[in-house]
């Protein structure tokens, strides 16, 4: 959440109320502190466009939760469970169950418990909710607040009173009056709001252009440009549109390609033949900016406007134009360079009516095994997974995936590397939990692409601690597959040819504040691992390596081969590491003697701290004895 989002909450919030009584927020904070006794638990009543989400930063602003302090929640499970939901000291935490038609009634019984753990650590929890949906009966006694919807010209005026207050006045005359309806979504007078400040001239006309998305100035184009001759200029307007910004040469390839999807023919002469670019430019109405061409620079909006009036009047074009901009961003494809800004596009569009198309046809692409489309198809899910409005449903399409036992191997290799993507960086658990999934596969198709989406996640220094001890929590597992597939992946994290990773885990590097925590979690690995059938001479011949290894330092090696073996000096093998082999190196063998006699040294004293490779002094082991 923005300073610009929260200062427009404090003051620019319009807290609707009903038959006199207090606004609805102000209700809310009542409830909360309802006879001086602090709640933990409130739940927001509302349908879509009453204002929920800032209704639920207002009320935690004024029970005084700081803004560094909220929390929005973004739960990963099929149904929801209380047992999920954080309650960290003096927080606040929005959760959105809008999504859920229904919810268990273990999710009622359960937040009494819930609301007296926040109450003790002074938490507070705000549900959004649909009236239908929010049934507690008799399970859960938690106050709820349903939210009337606030007149959108009272928000427009107030945002606009915080944005620039010398154009208040333009939301009260022509053409922008009429565009606020009784039915206007708060989100839409706040847009409109918006548009308004940021407006670089006085003319309320383009604003009113751009808030309906451009489409009587798209109409009217069209119209005039229905010739046969000017196909090519449209052509030319949807590449612009695409590919906004980008480079000129890249557009007019572009442009000519998707010329050619649809059944035209291009005149002899190639680049040579037609008129020069500025003419085309000047006829749809872009510029040209150094060497990239811009239709936003003109008109704000215009590119998704452009997009959007394509998909929706031409529904017979989509196919082609997915495919036109799969081909084009391609290895090797004119517009490969700029996969993510095309990515991008295309999930907007997979939010108007017919957008399901997006991902039914990107999801195909991967499970035929359309190499050619691969790349955009992973960019368009992991987009589709990040977005606001798209984001819940794909990311329940990605588990269902990852679990279901007929997903090929492409589609299961393609959900791993979303893993490893933006997923995995902004939501680590939920990247984890399909991975997890994926791992548990019996057929172990997608084994090498979870290994590979885990090495990624790991070498990121924040979330190294967390990734690791997922995978070793597996490795614990009482599912067998779950636990080998942990163990395996635990093993292949260690890999002494990957020598910088390996220096990252282990805490070697000057940056790495979690080297304790890092070692700690490699020697619970191991055990694990030793402890696990089908791994456990991997897991021997793993330690083997490092002992052997001039690539890692002795004061990593030793005291975490160390750790890793003591208390199980009787098991099988253990005894064959300790003595090496043929193949040893001279470093390995002096290591290993050093190994013995530090094992000697703490049978009579207490094992030496993990992560400083220091040996107890001769006067601590005469005491321990």
């Amino acid at each position: 959440m923005g300073k610009r989002e929260m200062d427009l909450v404090q003051h620019a919030f319009v807290d609707a109320s009903v038959d006199g009584r207090p606004g609805r927020v102000a209700e809310a904070v009542g409830a909360l502190r309802r006879f001086d006794q602090r709640r933990s638990v409130l739940v927001l009543l509302g349908e879509a466009g009453t204002g929920r989400r800032t209704a639920a930063l207002r009320a935690l602003h004024g029970m005084g939760v700081p803004r560094e302090r909220i929390r929005w929640l973004v739960p990963d499970w099929e149904q929801p469970r209380i047992e999920q939901i954080p309650a960290t000291r003096k927080h606040g935490f929005i959760l959105d169950l809008t999504d859920h038609g229904s919810l268990p009634e273990s999710f009622y019984s359960g937040l009494s418990g819930y609301q007296k753990e926040a109450g003790e650590k002074e938490a507070v929890l705000i549900i959004l909710a649909t009236p239908g949906a929010w049934d507690p009966g008799h399970l859960a006694s938690v106050p709820h607040v349903c939210l009337v919807r606030p007149a959108a010209m009272e928000v427009a005026r107030a945002h606009l009173s915080r944005l620039a207050p010398d154009r208040v006045d333009w939301l009260s005359g022509t053409p922008l009056e009429e565009l606020l309806a009784a039915a206007t979504h708060a989100s839409d007078a706040a847009r409109l709001a918006r548009l308004v400040a940021e407006s670089e001239s006085d003319d309320r006309d383009t604003v009113k252009e751009e808030f309906t998305g451009w489409k009587r100035h798209l109409q009217g184009w069209f119209e005039k440009h229905s010739s046969a001759e000017d196909l090519r200029e449209r052509a030319l307007l949807v590449a612009a549109a695409l590919l906004e910004d980008v480079p000129a040469d890249v557009v007019m390839e572009a442009a000519d390609q998707f010329f050619k999807e649809v059944g035209g023919v291009l005149p002899p002469g190639g680049a040579l033949a037609g008129r020069d670019l500025c003419q085309r430019l000047e006829t749809i109405e872009a510029s040209q900016i150094g060497e990239n061409i811009s239709l936003e620079a003109k008109r704000h909006g215009l590119p998704g406007a452009v997009l959007t009036h394509v998909w929706q009047q031409r529904p017979q074009l989509r196919q082609a134009l997915l495919e036109w901009a799969s081909k084009i961003s391609a290895p090797n494809g004119v517009a490969e360079r700029h996969l993510r800004r095309i990515a991008e596009s295309l999930v907007r569009l997979s939010l108007l009516p017919g957008g399901a198309t997006v991902r039914s046809v990107v999801s195909d692409w991967i499970d035929k095994g359309h190499t050619r489309h691969r790349r955009l198809a992973v960019e368009i899910l992991e987009s589709m997974a990040l977005h606001p409005a798209t984001g819940a449903g794909v990311r329940k399409q990605l588990y269902d995936w990852a679990h279901q036992k007929n997903t090929s191997e492409a589609l299961a290799a393609a959900v791993a590397e979303i893993c490893a993507g933006r997923l995995g960086r902004e939501y680590p658990r939920v990247a984890l939990t399909r991975l997890r999934l994926l791992a548990s596969r019996s057929d172990g198709k997608a084994r090498e692409a979870v290994t590979s989406a885990v090495r990624t996640l790991v070498g990121r220094p924040q979330q190294r601690v967390l990734v690791l001890s997922e995978i070793i929590d597996w490795s614990s597992s009482a599912d067998g597959t779950v636990r080998q597939a942990g163990a395996s992946i635990f093993l292949a994290l260690t890999d002494i040819t990957d020598q910088d990773l390996l220096l990252h885990m282990a805490g070697e590097t000057p940056d790495d504040s979690a080297s304790t925590p890092a070692r700690q979690l490699l020697v619970r690995g191991w055990r694990a691992a030793l402890l696990e059938p089908a791994v456990a001479e991997a897991a021997l011949t793993s330690l083997a390596a490092w002992l052997d290894s001039s690539e890692l330092p002795d004061d990593t090696v030793l005291p975490v081969v160390a750790a890793v073996i003591r208390g199980h000096l009787g098991q099988q093998g253990v005894a064959r590491l300790l003595v090496g082999s043929s193949n040893s190196t001279e470093l390995g063998r002096a290591r290993r003697h050093k190994l013995v006699d530090q094992l000697i040294y703490t049978q009579a004293a207490p094992p030496a701290e993990l992560g400083t490779g220091r040996e107890p002094t001769g006067e601590e082991t005469r005491s321990a004895a």
